[in-house]
């Protein structure tokens, strides 16, 4: 396997992990809507490619729409579009970091 996928599957690892966050109910709002875009933020300032921080979010809400649907038998249609909401959110964090860093090695 190369470095590549191993890569990328610890972070779908590490990513069912943070989907079972999703059960603590004070944590859910900052959980989809906050940790995305500090996390993509750190990952573009510590250089480590976007994929993996992609991964990591799509693999959490992929966890958060199957347990929910074998616990409570519900919103597995958006536990599903938070497997693709949260992805993106993580980008604007990571494009915004990568921007700015871009910026001031220009100026």
């Amino acid at each position: 396997m190369s470095r590549l996928t191993t890569s990328l599957v610890a972070a779908a690892v590490i990513g069912q992990l943070v989907g079972l966050l999703g059960w603590i109910d004070p944590l859910f709002i900052p959980l989809v809507l906050v940790a995305p875009i500090v996390s993509g933020a750190v990952a573009a300032a510590r250089r480590i490619s976007y994929a993996w921080i992609a991964v990591l979010w799509c693999s959490a809400g992929i966890n958060m729409a199957w347990t929910d649907e074998v616990v409570n038998h519900e919103d597995l249609g958006f536990h599903l579009a938070l497997a693709v909401v949260m992805p993106l959110i993580a980008g604007a964090g990571y494009g915004a970091v990568r921007l700015a860093t871009r910026v001031r090695r220009t100026a």
